[in-house]
C-alpha cells in the first residue's frame, strides 16, 4: 500500500513509501535514515497519509 508521510506540526510532506502491512498509531517508521513516530493515520482515496513526528 502507498503511504505518504506528513510532518505533524508543519503539515509538510516528508516523502512516500510502500508498506506491506497496515501501520498503527504509536509505531515507529524509518525513512531516509530518520526515525518517525506515527501520530495519526488518515485514509484517503489515493492511499494512506501518516501524520508523523520526527524523533531523530
Amino acid at each position: 500500500m502507498k503511504v505518504i508521510l506528513i510532518e505533524n506540526n508543519s503539515k509538510e510532506k516528508v516523502g512516500e513509501l510502500m508498506l506491506n502491512t497496515q501501520p498503527r498509531n504509536g509505531e515507529w517508521i524509518e525513512f531516509n535514515q530518520s526515525m518517525y513516530s506515527i501520530h495519526r493515520i488518515i485514509h484517503t482515496v489515493d492511499g494512506i497519509k501518516l501524520m508523523v513526528i520526527g524523533v531523530r
